[in-house]
């Protein structure tokens, strides 16, 4: 399995508003907002498949244990990005694995999107690519929280609740009837 699996931004199903933005030249903000997006989206889905708790308890006992967990793990880039924080941090505590989790997982999805951006977006110049690596930086940081809450989650075994959209407030009838019947001005 590839390393940047996790984060494929080429995947035809995930980062469609993003490789859409992208493909439109949108400001390098509204580039960076689609990805933020479109990433926090892919990660919880792949969180709600199994939980990464049991990678973190795999990793206190020995390393054929461990190995046999990852491999059986269905996210696997996942449970290796748990093996990779657990052994930078040594620690067992979701909250440590999970920033850790967090600033490799930002690290490498910024660096897949330049490489990305550099290969599908022809458009675009040097400075134009960079502003754009400096923007999706700028917002996954600012959204590291989201990004942390459903990996703690995950590592403790809790469930992952699923990103509910803003509802459109829909007019009522009443308000439907008489702004239709409204006489004309002449």
């Amino acid at each position: 399995m590839a390393e940047n699996e996790v984060l494929d931004v080429g995947n035809p199903r995930h980062f469609r508003r993003w490789r859409k933005a992208l493909a439109n030249n949108l400001s390098h903000s509204e580039v960076a907002e689609c990805l933020s997006e479109d990433y926090s989206m892919v990660l919880r889905k792949k969180l709600r498949g199994e939980p990464l708790y049991l990678v973190l308890k795999a990793c206190g006992s020995d390393r054929k244990a461990l190995q046999e967990v990852v491999v059986n793990f269905k996210e696997r880039a996942l449970a290796k990005l748990v093996e990779q924080a657990h052994a930078i941090t040594g620690s067992n505590d979701p909250l440590v694995v999970a920033r850790k989790m967090a600033e490799l997982q930002i690290d490498s999805l910024v660096g897949q999107a330049t490489r990305y951006a550099f290969k599908h977006d022809h458009n675009a110049d040097g400075v134009r690519h960079a502003a754009l690596e400096r923007a999706a930086l700028a917002r996954l940081e600012a959204c590291k929280p989201e990004i942390i809450s459903p990996l703690i989650a995950s590592l403790r075994g809790d469930p992952i609740p699923r990103l509910r959209k803003a509802h459109k407030v829909r007019p009522s009838a009443e308000s439907l009837l008489a702004t239709s019947l409204r006489p004309l001005a002449t």
